[in-house]
């Protein structure tokens, strides 16, 4: 018989209202945070709620061990990882992963979209993310997710010496504070990244973001589990089945090189298409394969575009 999967433990409303109150101070000093520094106390997503990923969910679920219960690295002799390195490519579920550890530890989680910071502040972004790492101490668990951390690297943005500059000194301060998380066994940094060739190399290492794991693009079966996983959820949220005859098969034959993100993609937009027919006075039926196949042709051409567009070649 399975052991009795552990309660996630809440977070006091007194150390949210703390929490919620370093956002603040944080907005006052450098203004509008929305999109690049987000907090969320409580994230709700679990690692049974992500399809696939079998074994970037195995390592995830040891770091939710080291910061809920430490004291097992202490008896087998051994240190917690603080710095954590998520790549693979777009969608496959990097950040899923990073709010399922927090969700599966107890912890806040805080949010740093690092494109979204450096675009914005640019030579302050090294101010902003140390107050950031600041504001962990003391206010209970807490994992710090910094999105597509290769945005560190300014001068693949901003050409020139100056961009150089900024990027070495926020570089150095990222550092330094991971070094000072040593310190603290309720605080765990995650990084993502897309592109592992753009990401500072000395970022990674021991005592720094020394854990890599990756997420790739999901096999079959896994894609057959990410695709039912959105089905259920639709179906709950609904209320009702709408999902008649899917021929899974045909379905996966036609999702080569996509990600998790692509298939719940395509599964909305089959839904989004009944939505519309009803709202024009049919009355469509349950989505069925056809319905899917023809969104799959559809969403390819998109992805062609985007994928152009991205590598500028759509010019």
């Amino acid at each position: 018989m399975a052991p009795p999967k552990p309660t996630r433990p809440e977070l006091p409303d007194v150390t949210i209202r703390r929490l919620e109150d370093v956002l603040t101070g944080l907005a006052k000093r450098f203004g509008d945070l929305r999109g690049k520094v987000e907090l969320d106390p409580q994230p709700r997503i679990t690692l049974q709620e992500i399809g696939g990923l079998a074994a970037a969910k195995r390592e995830i679920q040891s770091l939710v061990f080291a910061l809920r219960r430490p004291e097992l690295h202490r008896r087998w002799g051994t240190v917690p990882v603080k710095g954590v390195l998520l790549y693979g490519p777009p969608g496959t579920g990097k950040t899923l992963l990073a709010r399922a550890l927090a969700h599966e530890a107890g912890a806040a989680f805080y949010h740093l979209r690092m494109r979204h910071i450096a675009f914005k502040w640019y030579g302050d972004s090294g101010e902003l993310i140390q107050e950031v790492f600041q504001a962990l101490g003391g206010n209970g668990r807490s994992v710090l997710y910094l999105d597509e951390i290769e945005a560190l690297s300014f001068d693949r943005m901003f050409p020139g010496e100056e961009a150089r500059a900024a990027s070495r000194r926020v570089i150095t301060v990222v550092l330094e504070r991971l070094e000072a998380l040593a310190g603290m066994e309720e605080t765990l940094a995650v990084a993502s990244t897309n592109r592992p060739d753009a990401v500072d190399p000395s970022l990674v290492g021991p005592g720094r973001f020394d854990r890599l794991i990756e997420v790739p693009l999901p096999d079959g079966d896994e894609k057959r589990e990410i695709l039912a996983i959105h089905q259920r959820r639709a179906e709950a949220a609904a209320g009702r089945p709408l999902f008649r005859n899917v021929d899974y098969d045909a379905i996966l034959a036609r999702t080569v090189k996509m990600s998790g993100g692509d298939l719940a993609e395509i599964l909305q937009r089959a839904l989004e298409e009944k939505a519309r027919r009803e709202g024009a006075g049919e009355q469509p039926g349950p989505v069925e394969t056809d319905d899917i196949l023809r969104v799959i042709e559809d969403y390819r051409r998109i992805k062609e575009v985007v994928e152009k567009i991205r590598y500028g070649q759509y010019l």
